[in-house]
């Protein structure tokens, strides 16, 4: 399995799996359009060259990003697919110098696993909301919000000069 960052050729699979998991109110439906314009925000997991799976982060205000449209085919599910870009959502937030990083779902014992911890979706900023207009739900929200703190430990540069490393808490390593 490979996990890259996902290309427009890519559209198409990412709007599949989101939309299916959509039909099955696990997350909102998504345009192409959307997924388009978005395309750089997500990242897919691959395997014999099928998109297997998608998920995507969201910059928000100040330093606070959001995992979201995390979708993996049925006939791959419980095989660490998920886990293994959840990870690298993780990673790629803590290397963007962001503070928390935070999802709203109804996998916990995913997110738990990976040090999340489950909070009161009021205290998630109010700019947040925007996707929730739409949903028929808005009312009467069944997803749990979930939080971690991302730590970033810098060491100073190498003798080389390289860049610095970036050590991971366990619970985060790939």
């Amino acid at each position: 399995m490979k996990i890259r960052q996902a290309t427009l050729k890519d559209a198409d699979a990412i709007l599949h799996l989101i939309n299916l998991h959509a039909e099955m109110e696990q997350m909102l439906f998504r345009t192409r359009e959307d997924v388009r314009a978005h395309i750089r925000d997500f990242l897919v997991a691959e395997k014999e060259g099928r998109v297997t799976a998608a998920c995507g982060l969201s910059f928000g205000p100040g330093s606070l990003v959001e995992i979201r449209s995390l979708a993996v085919l049925p006939e791959y599910y419980r095989q660490g697919i998920g886990t293994a870009l959840v990870n690298k959502c993780i990673a790629q937030a803590t290397l963007a110098a962001c503070e928390r990083i935070f999802v709203l779902t109804y996998a916990i014992p995913l997110f738990e696993k990976l040090g999340f911890r489950i909070i009161d979706m009021d205290q998630l900023p109010d700019k947040i909301w925007k996707d929730c207009q739409g949903c028929r739900k808005q009312d009467h929200c069944d997803e749990t919000a979930m939080i971690r703190n991302l730590v970033q430990v810098a060491a100073g540069r190498g003798p080389g000069g390289e860049s610095p490393q970036i050590n991971f808490e366990p619970s985060n390593v790939l």
